[in-house]
């Protein structure tokens, strides 16, 4: 009997399993394959007027002649590579600090980095604006009282100033991003190289660079595909400054009379192959990482670089770095949300500080339907992304499906195409089918899930590939069917990676603007599409900081939560690995 009991429940679970697979494989093409058919159906037929005609490329010829094509790719090649290069090499001085010297400090950056990963570049993008603004910029203006100049020595409206502004915003990315591959890199061959006379910066051109390169190289080409998936620079200070980009292009073509649906739809076809050229060429770049392992069965050091005298002045550079990039933003939102006109920060003002700014944004009617409609749309889709994502990532890991690679690339194509692209797609999509929900917070909800599926799908795949087959096995031979194993067994378990992942996705949909912009009605705004309209109709720069600062407050909480469960989920791995060594 104890033998057929198992057996038995290897025949239900393979035919659970394969009604799993059928049903995520629905679900999953329903979210992300209708609107990429929207899409394609949207930019290849002819756009009538009165509804889709034939076939047609019309509508790329149209983009080119209207849209400028070419002027649109060379901006958004060179806004995309600069942001790129110059986000990499912020972050990067910051991993090799933090991961590989002595230099103190390391834990306070690392938490740093995850806290500016809640605040949203919109936001930080108006404060850049509310610096180095050429005629409102405090910090023009008071490099202009100091030095005497005749005119502001900083422009925020140019293109290296839309590159500053995404890549002080973006180089924590960069940093989490780097930093595992610089923390498990053998010390001992820089030693080596040190020890046979070579100075320190001929040892990382040669040894510590072309060891790191695919870590580098894939951080550049996800950076280079986030700048051109980035929304909020371009519309802020790009379209003042006249510097069109793609995702800008194809929000403007939807907002003609009548709208260009299919101009927008070929603009939208064309940043998608970008970016999928891009992601292809990453999938080489990590494909063949074995020739550059360091980490193997003859030992590992993963030391730490001594800097002697230069230990605090590393860690003062770092510090400055956050300073000047995340503390300068944060400072002009707090400081100006307390004054009704322009305030320089610590200079005296006839202007009183008051609490004013608040109370209007507090009693402001549409900014509470907009927290309203905010919250219950996130806390959906962090909830619907994170149980579909733990049944996907069930399939793939322990389903015997020769179907299941078909979840797996369903669940995580989204993370190839730009938000502005599932915006449009979804705003198409649904105005072809015969579903009401345009003008709903539903098409809001369908877009989210659609964008932050691959983010759920990594966190459940990560902390399942943690939990050994054997523990459902058990379960299973003391009576436990399907559901009783994942609500007993799997969901404690994995509790607090789930945790992580509900609030990180949340986070993720409070502050998701690019989609959007395309979806939004009159009753379904959201924070960010009216702190976009707030700043873009002229109102108080004040009340427009006061709501960028009730903003971030609550999402810094939430990510200071995420930080305590990733520490106690650190915690109870190392407790866990002690009681088996001990064990053995």
């Amino acid at each position: 009997m104890s033998g057929a009991k198992p057996l038995a429940w290897y025949r239900s679970a393979a035919w659970a399993g394969q009604l799993l697979v059928g049903f995520c494989l629905l679900a999953a093409a329903w979210f992300v394959l209708v609107p990429l058919a929207g899409l394609l159906l949207t930019a290849f037929t002819e756009d009538t007027g009165a509804g889709l005609g034939g076939f047609s490329l019309e509508n790329f010829v149209e983009a080119e002649r209207s849209s400028h094509i070419f002027r649109l790719l060379a901006n958004s090649a060179i806004y995309g590579g600069g942001s790129a290069i110059l986000t990499l090499l912020m972050g990067g001085v910051v991993a090799w600090v933090v991961e590989r010297s002595d230099a103190p400090g390391g834990a306070a950056f690392h938490a740093f980095a995850l806290l500016a990963l809640a605040i949203p570049g919109l936001l930080t993008t108006m404060a850049w604006m509310l610096v180095l603004s050429p005629n409102i910029g405090w910090g023009n203006m008071l490099l202009r009282r100091a030095f005497g100049l005749d005119a502001a020595p900083f422009n925020i409206y140019s293109m290296p100033g839309m590159i500053w502004a995404l890549s002080s915003h973006a180089f924590p990315l960069a940093y989490l991003m780097l930093a595992p591959a610089m923390r498990m890199l053998d010390s001992r061959m820089e030693e080596a190289g040190l020890v046979a006379g070579g100075r320190f910066w001929q040892v990382a051109l040669r040894i510590s660079l072309p060891i790191l390169r695919p870590a580098i190289l894939s951080t550049l080409l996800l950076l280079f595909v986030g700048g051109l998936a980035s929304f909020e620079v371009p519309r802020l200070i790009g379209v003042p400054a006249h510097i069109a980009v793609l995702t800008t292009a194809i929000q403007d073509a939807t907002n003609l009379t009548p709208p260009e649906f299919g101009t927008a739809s070929a603009l939208g076809m064309v940043l998608l192959t970008i970016c999928l050229a891009a992601l292809l060429l990453y999938q080489r770049a990590t494909a063949h990482t074995d020739a550059y392992a360091t980490v193997s069965g003859k030992g590992f050091m993963p030391s730490r670089l001594e800097l002697g005298p230069w230990r605090w002045p590393a860690t003062c550079g770092v510090a400055l770095l956050f300073v000047v990039a995340l503390g300068l933003p944060l400072l002009t939102l707090i400081w100006q949300s307390f004054f009704a006109g322009l305030s320089l920060p610590f200079v005296p003002t006839s202007s009183v500080a008051s609490w004013h700014n608040y109370s209007f944004v507090l009693r402001y009617p549409i900014f509470l339907e907009a927290v309203r409609t905010s919250l219950v749309v996130g806390a959906m889709a962090a909830s619907l992304v994170v149980g579909l994502a733990l049944v996907l990532a069930w399939v793939s890991q322990r389903s015997r499906s020769p179907l299941r690679w078909m979840v797996d690339a369903l669940a995580f194509a989204p993370i190839a195409i730009p938000s502005v692209i599932v915006g449009a797609s979804v705003l198409f999509a649904y105005l072809i089918l015969p579903i009401p929900v345009y003008n709903t917070i539903w098409i809001l909800l369908i877009a989210y899930v659609a964008l932050f599926l691959p983010y759920g799908m990594r966190f459940a795949v990560s902390g399942l590939s943690q939990v050994h087959r054997e523990l459902e096995e058990a379960a299973a031979i003391s009576g436990a069917g399907l559901a009783q194993i994942f609500r007993r067994v799997l969901l404690p378990i994995l509790a607090p990676v789930l945790v992580s992942a509900w609030l990180y996705v949340f986070v993720l949909a409070i502050r998701e603007l690019g989609a959007s912009i395309f979806l939004v009605g009159p009753g379904t705004h959201v924070l960010s599409t009216i702190t976009l309209t707030m700043w873009e109709e002229g109102s108080s720069y004040g009340a427009v900081c006061a709501l960028s600062v009730i903003q971030i407050v609550p999402m810094l909480a939430i990510v200071g939560v995420l930080r305590g469960l990733e520490f106690f989920a650190v915690r109870r791995l190392q407790s866990g690995a002690l009681a088996r060594g001990g064990a053995h």
